[in-house]
């Protein structure tokens, strides 16, 4: 349970393993959004390529969860209508020196191009 209010929600895509099409070519594919509360996100930050005609954005954003959030490193979360890439595992700050735990940040990234 969260000490501090959960104003935000996120859609979590929980990753669904590879299977195979009709024409026998193997696919990622994740779960629909479930809805789940966060305390909000950091502001994005994008950065490009210094390359002439290049057309990639890299988006990445912290997200900011309460104590107990899960999810994998294969997931997928949807902010505002965007759909996020989880980068390595939560980053909880359970065991810190006060005794109690605020929650932690997951790493979000986007690639657009």
């Amino acid at each position: 349970m969260s000490e501090f209010p959960l104003p935000f929600t996120v859609g979590h895509c929980v990753y669904s393993g590879t299977g195979e099409n009709a024409h026998g070519d193997p696919f990622e594919s994740w779960s629909v959004p479930v809805s789940k509360p966060v305390y909000g996100w950091g502001a994005p930050q994008t950065s490009e390529p210094k390359l002439a005609g290049h057309d990639r954005e890299i988006v990445e954003v912290e997200l900011l969860v309460p104590p107990g959030f899960e999810c994998s490193h294969r997931d997928r979360m949807v902010l505002d209508g965007v759909e996020f890439e989880v980068i390595g595992g939560v980053e909880m700050f359970d065991h810190n020196p006060f005794g109690w735990n605020p929650g932690g940040v997951i790493n979000l990234k986007a690639v657009n191009g």
